[in-house]
């Protein structure tokens, strides 16, 4: 549980750069700090798993896919504590099982959207750029081809696949947990929120020999340090210290960046440590665990949440991070999942050619074409945008002026849940976290 806590506020930390702005995230944090010292208290679990999903509701569209995964585990646990009647520990442990499927579902989502031609493709591939950016721009003087790329997809795909197998479970937590610690161990390029999310739920495929002998290493080593023995003298200080620190220190400087990666850095790196040196230590296998019926709308809505740029939905924050993947317009780039669109969204692309948004003018060098969907969002928020380019082969410009065709409204609902990204239209690097 204190895992889990913590991913929340290193979530909220990182992507706010430790400036807490909404009742919502600062309900997270409060609730995450309380339950790190007091990981039994069911009723601060309960109040950390709504401001969550009220906080992820309340930043749609822009909502990130991590904390989508965490959004759809948090409402899991919530459903199955009110199945039960009860937020004990049983009732918590009976969320598991569909916790596990709706992890492995976001994961595997995200390994296979990178079967895609562009991030295939040395020169466009997300995988050389991110590499690019971790190493300071030493990777790309080697010359590897498409190197990064088959080895980021030969590690997604197989983890998932050693965390289904009973036989290879306990192995496949390891090397996840190596591999997502190499994604953020670089201050150049690092993804920590999406780590510590992950580390907790991997966690969840250990049996309770395993992870005991992992609790005892870490014990073994935190019981040696001064500082830790100085904050459980004074958890209370400890606690509001760490809200602060986590929740506002970016509003006096912007070190605190450098302050929550490098505590991300000890926290991630003592955690792989722990689970690595405890190897050998144990040899039983966790079982998955029975879904229960009232968990099934959840893992249902998580796979359509996965499946729905393959569907003509919205193609942010849908676990296709890093990606490169294409579904818009005529010519979608995925290897392996088929793309049927079941609605226009993705379908009225606009290849630009000018524009008075600088935003738009420099994304992917100008090579870009963006959904009309995206365009009518943008002019709402903007009502002086213009915008000339190709869609279904003739010239058009949008715009507010006379001769000028105009953008139509969204509905509300339509601006609250949808989001579509921009797609580079030739062999421009161009590299998108959606």
């Amino acid at each position: 549980m204190r895992m889990w806590a913590c991913a929340h506020v290193i979530h909220l930390a990182v992507n706010t750069g430790s400036r807490l702005d909404s009742p919502f995230n600062i309900g997270v944090v409060v609730a995450a700090a309380v339950l790190i010292l007091r990981p039994t208290s069911r009723r601060w679990l309960c109040v950390m798993l709504t401001a969550q999903i009220a906080d992820f509701v309340a930043e749609m569209p822009f909502s990130p896919d991590h904390w989508a995964l965490l959004a759809f585990v948090n409402l899991a646990i919530l459903i199955t504590m009110a199945r039960r009647r009860s937020a004990n520990l049983d009732a918590l442990a009976a969320s598991f099982p569909a916790v596990r499927v709706i992890m492995l579902v976001a994961y595997s989502a995200s390994a296979l959207a990178k079967y895609n031609s562009t991030f295939m493709e040395p020169v466009t591939s997300c995988a050389g750029a991110i590499a690019s950016l971790a190493s300071f721009g030493l990777t790309p003087r080697m010359e590897l081809g498409p190197f990064w790329a088959i080895s980021v997809m030969v590690a997604e795909t197989s983890i998932p696949i050693l965390l289904v197998l009973p036989f290879t479970r306990r192995h496949g937590v390891r090397v996840a947990m190596i591999f997502h610690f190499m994604l953020s161990a670089s201050p150049g390029f690092a993804v920590p929120d999406f780590s510590s999310a992950l580390f907790a739920l991997f966690l969840l495929f250990l049996s309770i020999e395993d992870i005991n002998h992992v609790l005892d290493r870490i014990k073994r080593v935190t019981d040696r340090s001064s500082v830790v023995r100085d904050a459980r003298r004074l958890p209370w200080v400890t606690a509001t210290l760490a809200v602060l620190a986590f929740g506002f220190l970016g509003y006096l400087t912007p070190a605190a960046r450098a302050i929550v990666f490098t505590f991300c850095l000890l926290y991630l790196g003592g955690m792989m440590l722990g689970v690595l040196l405890t190897w050998r230590a144990a040899r039983t296998t966790k079982a998955f665990g029975r879904v229960l019926w009232v968990q099934v709308p959840v893992i249902v809505l998580t796979v359509l949440w996965a499946a729905s740029p393959y569907l003509g939905g919205r193609t942010t924050g849908v676990f296709t991070m890093f990606s490169g993947i294409r579904t818009e317009g005529t010519a979608p780039n995925p290897l392996l999942i088929p793309t049927v669109h079941l609605t226009d969204w993705q379908e009225d692309l606009v290849v630009m050619e000018s524009t008075n948004d600088d935003a738009i003018e420099t994304a992917g060098g100008g090579h870009i074409g963006i959904p009309l969907m995206s365009l009518r969002r943008m002019a709402m928020d903007n009502p002086d945008l213009e915008v000339t380019g190709d869609l279904h082969g003739k010239t058009v410009t949008f715009g507010p002026r006379a001769g000028q065709t105009k953008f139509a409204p969204l509905e509300w609902w339509e601006y609250k849940f949808l989001l579509f990204r921009p797609v580079v239209i030739d062999k421009t690097p161009y590299c998108s976290n959606s």
